[in-house]
């Protein structure tokens, strides 16, 4: 969807601005005022997490925002200790829609490692993503709502909103 004064990047071949984040950003230091990034970190192993992170911090402006979503592998752990039967359950809803097994307490763990290709790449929770834009320079780092957000440019984009709390949202401030 195209957004005015957005650039909308992605890794796909036939993209219309393709953007690998695990290499230098070809884009000037500080001059970007905000950064969303929906279901992608959890996908590249954490020495790419830490690239995409430190060229983020570079292309930032001094209080720009970085906004990231990604599944929150320890709510899906929690769902699974508590013994939460995932018939009925927001989140078990939208992977019953993608055709994927979601029958016993066990799928809450199994499926966001062993689905989506996430096993190739990196898993957070918030104190671990916390700690690496900590590592890598943001402030003011904060576990946000789906879909809400203080900075009105990122309010209203996460696409996974309805997933029964099994998606983390964090924003950090350069």
């Amino acid at each position: 969807m195209a957004r005015e004064g957005w650039l909308v990047t992605n890794v796909n071949a036939v993209t219309r601005h393709y953007l690998d984040v695990t290499t230098r950003w070809p884009v000037p230091d500080a001059s970007i005022s905000h950064i969303y990034s929906d279901n992608v970190i959890e996908h590249i192993s954490l020495e790419g997490t830490r690239t995409l992170l430190a060229e983020a911090y570079r292309c930032l402006q001094p209080g720009g925002v970085i906004r990231l979503v990604t599944p929150d592998l320890r709510a899906h752990v929690d769902k699974y200790l508590a013994g939460s039967a995932p018939k009925g359950d927001p989140g078990a809803k939208v992977y019953e829609r993608m055709g994927l097994t979601v029958d016993h307490p066990i799928d809450w763990v199994r499926i966001p490692i062993a689905s989506f290709g996430h096993h190739t790449g990196y898993l957070f929770d918030f104190d671990t993503l916390a700690s690496e834009l900590d590592r890598a320079g943001f402030t003011d780092i904060v576990h946000s709502t789906h879909g809400r957000s203080g900075h009105p440019e990122l309010a209203g984009l996460d696409q996974r909103a309805d997933e029964g709390g099994v998606q983390l949202a964090v924003e950090a401030t350069r």
